[in-house]
This record gives C-alpha cells, sequence and structure tokens, in this order.
C-alpha cells in the first residue's frame, strides 16, 4: 500500500471485492465482504461498491502526508462490510 493512486484507483473499481481490506492485510474482512455479497445476491456487494467509490475519491484527494498518516490506521475503518 504504497501508492496512493494505485490503492485509491483499486479502492474504486474492487472493494465490492474486498480488495482495498486485503491490501492492508484485513483477510478477515475482505472475506466477510465476498461471503455478505455471495449471501445478500449482491446487495451488499452494490453498496460497497458505491462506499468504495466515494472512499477512492477521499483517497486520491488526500494529500501524500495526509495519505501517509491515514495509512497508520486502516483507511477503511468505519466502513463496515
Amino acid at each position: 500500500m504504497n501508492n496512493k493512486v494505485l490503492f485509491g484507483v483499486l479502492t474504486i473499481l474492487f472493494n465490492s471485492y474486498g480488495v482495498p481490506c486485503f491490501m492492508q492485510g484485513q483477510v478477515k474482512t475482505g472475506v466477510l465482504r465476498i461471503v455478505l455479497a455471495i449471501v445478500t445476491f449482491g446487495v451488499i456487494g452494490i453498496i460497497n461498491l458505491v462506499k468504495g467509490i466515494i472512499l477512492g475519491i477521499k483517497i486520491l484527494k488526500m494529500s501524500d502526508a495526509e495519505f501517509e498518516e491515514a495509512k497508520k490506521e486502516y483507511i477503511t475503518d468505519g466502513i463496515p462490510a
């Protein structure tokens, strides 16, 4: 997770698949997102897609210093699966 632009774009495109969680080392959360998307027939996946677009845009708008500060905590904290 060294590149802010890569992380932001992957968050926009693949948040519903849990890719940002896997990139941050949160394997349980990533697997939970995939399982919930399957169990709910994609409803949770669509919700996470919208949240991923919002979060990805926020990440891309961050300065490098803000991004480095946010990396100390998990960026997806506060966004439930």
